[in-house]
């Protein structure tokens, strides 16, 4: 069977309504399953969508983020619903923050469920505490075997709450993994360089760094950024002058995954995601250029696939544009650029970006950009 290209539907009023008129359309349009992206601002809770989604005939799945795309467009308020032309199966994994929960297991149940070869998209509630274990097990368990994309839905006020959609209502604290059975192609790209370091995580818990060479965390990372900066932390938002200059996780593969520090507690710092102790780590520094460059690289790379492109999916990191401000447009220009005519582009500015770099992991990224290419299958292509 030939597939066409995904159909996306556009509100940009942030209403329930909207929404509700979108996924209506989708499911007349033919959905098979269907995909949504809401921005924060829309203000959504489980009590104004719980009864509608639960009645829904198809797969939904998806996310609220802080704000999010519609082809060429960044939306800080509405929403994007995506008709799919297949079937998804939809999972969910939950306790995302609980110390004591075993994602091992839950996950190898999904194991037996799930065809070799099908594309992982991989969402989780962006503030929860465990993400890095999660995503351990999940790569533990089906390898690279199969294709991974995803990121981190929720709040830039970092208040937990609902912000998976699911056949079941808005859900929180958990991680949802879609199984479509389309192949993937990724690129990942984010621009940032080694600025100063290395150092050594001398402490460090979840997503907590404690100590650097056996010094408090942000004495450390303090004297650099104001020695390069000018500028002070005292005098300003912790993050208006962090935004700047993120760490770098060394990887074998010498490159580096960025981390983004969000707060000081006292002396120590608080990123998202999971910082391990006894790594080496780097502060890094970045340009706007080559910030921007990254995104044609991205695209470039991603655009390589051997069939008939179904649909772009961007997950780039909601900190790019705090740091790019005016010219975080050129960023999606780049990659929408790239796509051919009639492939829709739908994305998230997420709360860390999820994919298989080549690592033997997952990675859970900061500061960078993932974008997918869902491309139809060589026999659906014949």
């Amino acid at each position: 069977m030939h597939l066409t290209p995904a159909q996306i539907f556009v509100d940009q009023s942030g209403s329930c309504e909207g929404l509700l008129q979108s996924l209506d359309k989708a499911i007349a349009a033919g959905a098979q399953s269907v995909l949504v992206f809401a921005a924060d601002a829309n203000g959504f809770t489980p009590a104004q969508l719980d009864t509608y989604l639960q009645a829904l005939p198809i797969p939904i799945f998806g996310g609220i983020f802080p704000e999010i795309i519609a082809n060429g467009q960044i939306l800080q308020q509405g929403s994007v619903v995506c008709a799919l032309p297949i079937v998804s199966e939809v999972y969910h994994i939950e306790h995302l923050s609980d110390p004591d929960a075993d994602y091992f297991s839950a996950i190898e149940a999904l194991s037996a469920l799930t065809p070799a070869n099908a594309t992982l998209v991989t969402l989780v509630d962006g503030l929860s505490k465990r993400i890095g274990s999660l995503l351990e097990s999940l790569y533990e368990i089906f390898g690279g075997h199969y294709q991974y994309i995803g990121g981190g839905a929720g709040s830039l006020s970092f208040e937990q709450k609902p912000c998976l959609f699911s056949n079941q209502g808005l859900r929180m604290d958990c991680a949802q993994i879609t199984c479509i059975q389309l192949p993937l192609s990724t690129g990942i790209e984010h621009g940032w360089r080694k600025f100063a370091g290395p150092f050594f995580v001398t402490g460090a818990y979840n997503n907590t760094i404690t100590t650097l060479d056996y010094q408090p965390a942000f004495e450390v990372y303090r004297k650099v950024v104001e020695a390069d900066s000018g500028k002070r932390f005292a005098d300003g938002t912790f993050f208006d002058l962090a935004k700047a200059y993120p760490f770098g996780l060394e990887r074998l593969s010498s490159d580096v995954v960025v981390r983004d520090p969000l707060f000081v507690d006292g002396n120590k710092l608080i990123c998202v995601g999971e910082v391990p102790a006894n790594h080496i780590i780097y502060i890094l520094k970045g340009e706007a250029d080559d910030l921007l460059a990254a995104s044609r690289a991205c695209a470039t790379t991603a655009i390589r696939v051997p069939t008939p492109p179904v649909l772009g999916l961007l997950f780039d990191c909601i900190s790019r544009t705090l740091f790019l401000q005016d010219r975080f447009a050129e960023e999606i220009d780049n990659i929408h650029a790239h796509l051919p005519a009639g492939v829709p582009l739908i994305g998230a500015l997420s709360l860390g970006e999820i994919a298989d770099a080549g690592n033997t992991c997952l990675e859970f990224f900061n500061k960078t950009i993932v974008l997918g290419i869902l491309a139809q299958t060589k026999e659906s292509a014949a």
